[in-house]
């Protein structure tokens, strides 16, 4: 094949090439492989001298697409002979005014484009066209005046217009492009009259609506200068309160060819591998090359000879017309998740693997697909951290924990009801419910989790209800009792140190500590969900610093009131104790490591000290850490 292409190529190179596109009646065609079928060009509509000077087109002219103008939408126009072209068809036929204030007055150009309104005679030559081009959404509407005359005599008439208008579907845009319009200010078509007045024209239900080239204005008088082979481009925009205007642009030079197929034999066919097939206006032929498995052919048409307005210069032209089978083997891939079925045109398939299925297409062929079709896995769809039931207490939260992977996307339910905005892989919760979750991956394959019930635990009760003391001194030891209402209770008392120095059951209900200062005492009690409830009581206990003494003492051996010793209460520890006889000698001395039993009435070196008055000192500590001093007398008694 390729080397046919070559060839082809190598045909076209020898001529003369220009922008153009021939006309075809279609471009891209579906048929079945086998069938004849017939291409061909449409032909250039011309309007020629025989209208007569000063007429509309004798028939109405069809756009070949939806066009809007100033937000209407036309699909149909007509020609004038004095070089526009408008949108009301009723002037089909009729005669067209040549003078711009009779133009204006009748309203012949309220819904017109101009190309250069000038009085032009057809009678004296030159002719109209008018084409079609290109696929749909991007089609083109092409007229153009052919070395039109001048109107006003002989001289007048010597003087020959050509120009050209372009539509475009789609974006609306129009083109101007004027290829000879030579100045002519003894001619009518610039003398005032008929100045040659370049733009657009729309009458609304407010007033007219015009935009026109610059410098080709009405009053611009632009037929005594002319112009040859300028462009300028209208495009359409909307302004703020939703009207329609025009901006008004320079552009290249670039005309579109139309070609004169009057003489259809100049259009020449070939085939794919470049083989001629025939020359003429159409193309019939059976096709059934390239066999299958290829889905398409194309075809070339070729047109050499004269185009546009120029019948001196040779050109060529050339397109191509594509032609697609309907009886092909299509190749499709499919996947379905496990577990699943995929139908395949009516039939019901379970596994993965190849499969095909013959069919009658839309235009009669037997066509074939081919089906792979792949399996995807369902994901892992579990709650991880739970197995059918779990359990919280009264206004906790339970955070539930699904299987995590790359590409997992989470819906959780409870009671069957998906929950808004609980696609994340975790979910807390705290009402009573059954919970799971749904599972999808990325191909879209689903899972339903097993279901997990959330039950509620109730909390227990738990007040500190009696305390022993009211009125206490630091490291006093107290009783205090709890109430609680669930089952298995047990109870944690606490600080700690508190009850570590006291008999009993420290996670009993009833309990004794030793207060070493002021501050809260705390139980908490557990049920047998271990499920908590907590109580406190604020226990005032001041250090109580005043040392009592005796004022006598008998050291006769006894056993009864044989030494003097401080009474020491609970926190307080002697730092030193010291006893003075009357002359101020110390006779007895002791410290916090050395006190033991008191002063037995002896001296430091053991002697028995008469019975009287004598004078003793003290320093001890108390609980609230300082050190106090005492001093009195004690009366020794024989």
């Amino acid at each position: 094949m390729k080397k046919g292409l070559y060839t082809l190529f190598a045909l076209f190179s020898f001529s003369f090439a220009s922008k153009a596109q021939i006309a075809l009646t279609y471009d891209d065609t579906l048929i079945c492989r086998g069938d004849e079928i017939t291409m061909g060009a449409s032909v250039t509509g011309q309007l020629d001298g025989t209208s007569g000077d000063d007429y509309f087109s004798p028939s109405i002219i069809d756009i070949g697409f939806p066009f809007d103008f100033y937000g209407q939408t036309y699909t149909q126009c007509l020609t004038s002979g004095n070089n526009f072209i408008t949108f009301n068809l009723s002037y089909v036929g009729l005669s067209s005014s040549w003078t711009w204030a009779a133009a204006t007055g009748n309203g012949q150009v309220d819904n017109a484009i101009l190309l250069a309104f000038q009085d032009l005679d057809l009678n004296y030559g030159g002719n109209i066209q008018y084409q079609t081009f290109g696929s749909p959404g991007s089609r083109k509407f092409v007229v153009q005046y052919c070395d039109v005359p001048k109107y006003g005599g002989a001289a007048c008439n010597a003087i020959k217009v050509t120009n050209q208008v372009i539509l475009y579907e789609g974006s609306n845009i129009i083109e101007f492009h004027t290829q000879s319009m030579p100045g002519s200010p003894g001619c009518p078509s610039t003398n005032g009259t008929a100045n040659a007045i370049q733009g657009v024209r729309w009458m609304s239900p407010t007033g007219i609506n015009e935009v026109y080239t610059p410098n080709r204005g009405p009053a611009d008088m632009w037929g005594n200068v002319g112009g040859t082979n300028t462009s300028r481009r209208f495009t359409p925009t909307t302004t703020a309160g939703g009207a329609v205007t025009y901006t008004v642009d320079s552009i290249a030079f670039n005309p579109w060819n139309i070609i004169q197929f009057s003489n259809s034999p100049l259009l020449t066919w070939y085939d794919a591998n470049g083989n001629f097939l025939h020359q003429g206006a159409t193309l019939t032929t059976t096709v059934s090359n390239p066999p299958p498995p290829a889905p398409s052919t194309f075809f070339i048409v070729e047109y050499t000879g004269p185009a546009g307005c120029d019948n001196l210069t040779t050109y060529t032209f050339r397109d191509t017309v594509h032609v697609r089978f309907s009886d092909i083997k299509t190749y499709v891939t499919a996947e379905m998740c496990a577990g699943s079925t995929y139908d395949f045109y009516g039939r019901t398939l379970f596994s993965p693997g190849v499969y095909d299925t013959t069919f009658v297409s839309q235009i009669g062929c037997d066509s074939v697909i081919i089906l792979t079709l792949g399996i995807n896995p369902l994901p892992t769809a579990e709650i991880t951290n739970a197995d059918k039931r779990a359990k919280i207490c009264n206004g906790d939260r339970f955070i539930f924990s699904a299987y995590k992977a790359a590409g997992y996307q989470y819906q959780w339910y409870k009671d069957d009801i998906a929950i808004p905005g609980a696609t994340m892989d975790t979910l807390g919760a705290s009402a009573a419910g059954m919970y799971k979750v749904e599972v999808t991956t990325n191909k879209g394959c689903k899972k339903m989790s097993e279901v997990v019930e959330l039950v509620i635990a109730p909390n227990p009760t738990v007040k500190i209800n009696y305390f022993s003391s009211n009125d206490i001194c630091a490291q006093d030891t107290v009783e205090l009792k709890a109430m609680a209402t669930g089952s298995n209770l047990e109870y944690i008392w606490t600080p700690d140190a508190y009850f570590r120095r006291t008999p009993g059951n420290a996670k009993a209900s009833e309990v004794k500590a030793i207060i070493p200062k002021s501050g809260y005492v705390y139980v908490k009690v557990f049920n047998n969900d271990l499920c908590s409830a907590t109580d406190s009581l604020y226990i005032k206990a001041e250090p109580c610093c005043e040392m009592t003494m005796p004022n006598a003492f008998t050291p006769n051996g006894d056993g009864k009131n044989d030494y003097f010793v401080p009474k020491l209460e609970v926190g307080q520890q002697i730092v030193s104790f010291l006893v003075f006889n009357r002359y101020g000698q110390l006779i007895y001395e002791s410290n916090a490591s050395g006190f033991t039993q008191g002063w037995d009435g002896r001296n430091k070196e053991g002697k028995e000290q008469q019975g009287g008055v004598y004078m003793y000192g003290l320093k001890y500590s108390c609980s609230d850490g300082k050190i106090y001093e005492k001093k009195g007398d004690i009366t020794l008694m024989r």
